[in-house]
């Protein structure tokens, strides 16, 4: 079966839902409308294709889910280039970098203005780190 099948079904079988929805209240068939739309973008996808020749990511972002402010430091060297990124993130709360350059980067994340934890990252793809107590 196509996935074209699938959808015919799916949109067959929540017909008779959306029909009864609209004669019980309004916000019932917003509901179902809702749901029908969720089930086709899960079906065809987020339409996003991610490029693997692209030399940089969309977003590398961090969130910050400690106690208190955190300052994150990226040194990375791509292409004979080197690359200097600093954030501060406060309390719950997450920072991100657009269109930055794929490559291995060093980072440090500081907490107090001590070092909290170090390391390399390979970025590769759009990620979220995420810092933890």
């Amino acid at each position: 079966m196509t996935k074209n099948n699938y959808l015919l079904i799916a949109f067959l079988l929540l017909i008779p839902l959306f029909f009864k929805s609209q004669n019980t209240g309004l916000d019932k068939g917003i509901a179902i409308g809702n749901i029908l739309i969720q089930g086709f973008s899960a079906i065809k996808g987020n339409g996003k294709s991610v490029d693997p020749n692209a030399k940089t990511v969309d977003s590398f972002c961090f969130k910050n889910k400690m106690d208190e402010k955190i300052a994150v430091n990226l040194v990375g060297k791509i292409e004979d280039e080197e690359i200097k990124k600093a954030l501060v993130i406060p309390k719950e709360s997450k920072e991100c970098i657009y269109d930055f350059p794929k490559g291995i980067y060093t980072y440090e994340i500081l907490l107090n203005k001590e070092i909290y934890q170090k390391g390399e990252y390979k970025v590769s793809e759009e990620t979220i780190m995420t810092i933890n107590k």
